[in-house]
């Protein structure tokens, strides 16, 4: 019995500290360059990108063509992907800045909405997402992560989960100078 309560709270103390642990936006405050997606994104942008599971094996990679369009209130971004195996996908989303910073976001494929928040030059979005997985559609969370480069280049990064386990991540680098 001792040694259960000692689990448990074991348990509880790594999730407790979890959260003082994370990334948070607020930790990129000072950047040099300040990331505002309704910029970035208007216009054409190329990503290359690569999804590798959570044993570190890449599993697929793939390029994006993206075109943005911001009328001062929304940026409606149209994300065409071609991955290695000739598999394509569009990705529809519809983003949102609040005054506060934040990002609301919907997109064709993403359960509810998407909500991020942007500080210096990082953007922290999370949301769910539906995908196919051998035919068969599975809902997974996906925690993704932007940062602007001096020079135009972004960097995303994104951890896939299911139930709190990482299934696996995404790595993406943007440029709109081609």
């Amino acid at each position: 019995m001792t040694t259960l309560l000692t689990l448990v709270a074991l348990v509880i103390l790594l999730i407790f500290l979890r959260s003082f642990i994370r990334m948070r936006p607020s930790d990129f405050a000072d950047a040099e360059v300040p990331l505002r997606l309704e910029e970035y994104f208007t216009g054409r942008a190329r990503s290359w990108g690569m999804f590798e599971d959570r044993f570190g094996r890449i599993r697929r990679q793939f390029t994006a063509e993206t075109i943005g369009r911001w009328d001062g209130q929304v940026l409606e971004l149209d994300q065409d992907f071609t991955y290695n195996d000739g598999e394509t996908l569009r990705r529809e989303w519809s983003i949102t800045r609040r005054e506060d910073g934040s990002y609301n976001a919907t997109a064709n494929d993403v359960i509810g909405s998407a909500v991020g928040m942007a500080s210096g030059n990082a953007l922290s979005l999370t949301y769910v997402v539906r995908l196919t997985y051998f035919g068969i559609p599975i809902l997974v969370n996906v925690e993704d992560w932007m940062f602007l480069q001096p020079g135009g280049v972004m960097l995303t990064r994104a951890r896939v989960s299911k139930w709190g386990v990482t299934l696996g991540r995404v790595t993406l680098v943007y440029a709109t100078d081609f």
